[in-house]
């Protein structure tokens, strides 16, 4: 199949829209959607569904989008394959981050093809929502929601993810209506806060309904099982609660807070050809996963 077929589905995918992703490719619409045409017809699928709001993806493109995804961080890991030569990238990386679902919903599926090509490679996924001590050697690699202030490290900007509000269907059909932020008082809120992240609270408190909590936990997991259940309304992050069935987003067009997402590592680690190559691949896969963590 032809890559540049691929590339092109992956940047509308990414944009919603040809426009957008003719910019972002620098190639005239027409030429994109002769790409995609030809995309589907060499797959007998529709791709795309095309409305008012632009393009979404079918079951079938969202098949064929895991697929193109995993082969994109395959080939963006090649570099780190040839440096490595007959060093080969292998033993353990432990790698850190907040218990916002990145280790339970992201890191796994960003790193497997990394994983793939190195088979002695051993990464170790903990949460920990406090900072961990770099130069200590706590973690090799750390995701932080805070840029860090600490000497000696390696940093990179992930970009942001956003929040939304959400709650269980039957809780939705069974309470008054969530059409605009006020409506809000009427409900129960389930708020996720720790030591290092009260932006939600702070968030309660300017609107004034710090007082409609309910529930409070420095676990996005224990949240969004708390809201499916009906407990009430809850801030969660959308790359976790959309791809949850039994929750639904209220005012859906109106993220309530845009949390920042680093990438950290010690310099001298840094120099270490697993921590190297893993940092390197996870740098890559984030970009790559920008649009999709509602940034």
């Amino acid at each position: 199949m032809d890559w540049s077929l691929l590339q092109s589905f992956l940047e509308v995918s990414a944009h919603g829209s040809l426009s957008a992703a003719s910019r972002a490719l620098r190639v005239s619409q027409p030429t994109l959607s002769r790409r995609l045409a030809q995309l589907e017809d060499g797959l007998s699928v529709s791709l795309f569904l095309r409305g008012p709001r632009g393009l979404t993806l079918t079951a079938a493109g969202e098949r064929l989008l895991a697929i193109a995804e995993r082969m994109r961080h395959a080939a963006g890991s090649v570099p780190d394959v040839v440096e490595a030569g007959h060093d080969p990238v292998s033993g353990v990386v432990r790698v850190t981050a907040p218990d916002v679902g990145l280790v339970a919903d992201w890191l796994p599926t960003l790193l497997l093809p990394l994983r793939t090509l190195h088979p002695g490679l051993v990464v170790e996924l903990a949460i920990e929502n406090r900072v961990v001590a770099m130069g200590k050697r706590e973690a090799d690699i750390a995701l932080r929601n805070t840029r860090p202030t600490e000497e000696a490290l390696t940093l990179r900007s992930a970009g942001t993810y956003a929040w939304y509000l959400y709650a269980a269907a039957d809780y939705v059909s069974a309470r008054p209506r969530v059409a605009e932020l006020a409506h809000l008082s009427r409900h129960d809120v389930l708020l996720y806060e720790t030591a290092a992240d009260n932006r939600q609270a702070r968030w309660l408190s300017r609107h004034g309904l710090l007082e409609r909590v309910v529930l409070r936990s420095n676990s996005v997991d224990a949240l969004a099982r708390a809201a499916r259940i009906g407990w009430g309304v809850a801030l969660l992050p959308a790359f976790v609660a959309d791809r949850d069935p039994a929750l639904q987003r209220l005012l859906p067009e109106q993220p309530i807070a845009k949390t920042p997402l680093w990438l950290v590592t010690h310099v001298e680690l840094k120099r270490s050809p697993r921590v190297s190559a893993v940092f390197r691949f996870l740098a890559r896969s984030l970009d790559a996963n920008r649009e999709r963590r509602g940034r």
